[in-house]
């Protein structure tokens, strides 16, 4: 397959001692697989879902991304209908006299249900989901989510880019009747088993876990923005300091939800693109302050512009601020579109 070379913008600019020392001055390479209606590129990610086992090809997904037009939309889910079977549909619809187990597939953070006795059904779909690439700068480029052989299907109840109650309740009906078929090559057997052989809090916690995108100190929307006004176009909807991205169960600390912290913010970063503070803090809890000292550069994105990514704030040229600007945190987890501050809220 074809490679790219895609860097973003920022590290073609000049090298400082600062951003020598950040693995955002990687290389990044990347897997072309084929161009949209409208000629947008796309790329396989490095976590790589692309799904053979139904019968996808690159030669298929290409085909499909021939017919999408993107229209530079942010996130695309298509359905890719043709005027024959290209393959066959491995998740299928099941009902109580099919043999269901529950199991981790290699990849994703949750547990899939798997059938048994079922077979694969012929199917003439392909679902496509891409992500635009902002990084890459005057060019419309997009990022292969996932695809597969399907007629539609939904996020896993675990998954934690559900946002509303209504995509959760989604979620819950389709995979309270439908089940992937039972391949032993997709299945995580290490994860699989050891969850079997987990005590009930330590079930809890992994399917805490399995939710959460991201642990950290929120602060409350309304006293930051009062003290410090957002000035580029997406003010941050739940303004946080991340102690940790997709976290391990150890790195959750459930013990310690809903901990307060002073947070003093003392540099000011912006440069059109991402909009933060700098900020130093004093948690009241003794491991919530280990976590925030290892932090390399403890930050609050503000808001951000267009091409903007949160995860770039920290690479921001803080200027130092005349006087310091004192806030408050709470330590929580974000999790499926909510924030999660006080213990009764775990589920």
């Amino acid at each position: 397959m074809e490679k790219l070379n895609l860097e973003p913008k920022e590290n073609q600019e000049s090298t400082t001692a600062n951003s020598n020392e950040k693995s955002v001055n990687q290389e990044k390479v990347k897997v072309f697989l084929g161009k949209t209606e409208d000629g947008a590129e796309v790329y396989d990610r490095d976590d790589s879902h692309f799904h053979g086992e139904g019968g996808l090809t690159t030669e298929l997904l290409s085909e499909a991304l021939s017919t999408i037009d993107t229209d530079e939309r942010d996130f695309i889910k298509e359905t890719v209908t043709f005027d024959h079977p290209v393959g066959e549909q491995t998740c299928v619809e099941v009902g109580p006299e099919d043999n269901i187990v529950k199991v981790y597939r290699k990849g994703r953070s949750g547990q899939t249900p798997m059938v048994k006795n079922r077979e694969a059904e012929p199917c003439d779909s392909v679902i496509v989901i891409l992500k635009k690439d902002h990084s890459i700068q005057d060019k419309n480029v997009y990022e292969l989510i996932t695809s597969f052989v399907s007629e539609g299907s939904v996020r896993e109840p675990w998954d934690p880019n559900l946002q509303t109650e209504e995509e959760q309740q989604q979620s819950k009906d389709f995979w309270d009747s439908h089940a992937i078929i039972y391949n032993d090559d997709l299945i995580d057997w290490e994860r699989t088993k050891g969850f079997e052989f987990m005590s009930e809090a330590e079930r809890k916690a992994e399917l805490i876990r399995q939710k959460t995108v991201y642990a950290g100190l929120f602060l409350e929307p309304d006293d930051l923005f009062q003290k410090v006004q957002p000035t580029l176009e997406k003010a941050i909807e739940h303004p946080h300091i991340t102690t940790s991205f997709k976290p391990t169960v150890e790195q959750l600390n459930l013990d310690q939800i809903g901990s307060k912290a002073k947070i003093t913010a003392i540099g000011y970063g912006n440069d059109g693109r991402n909009e933060g503070l700098l900020v130093k803090i004093e948690a009241e809890n003794p491991e919530i302050q280990k976590v925030c000292d290892a932090l390399e550069t403890p930050h609050i994105t503000l808001s951000l512009g267009k091409g903007g990514q949160a995860k770039n704030t920290a690479f921001l040229d803080f200027e130092p601020l005349e006087r310091p600007i004192e806030l408050s945190g709470a330590y929580g987890l974000f999790s499926q579109g909510s924030v999660i501050k006080e213990k009764d809220e775990l589920e």
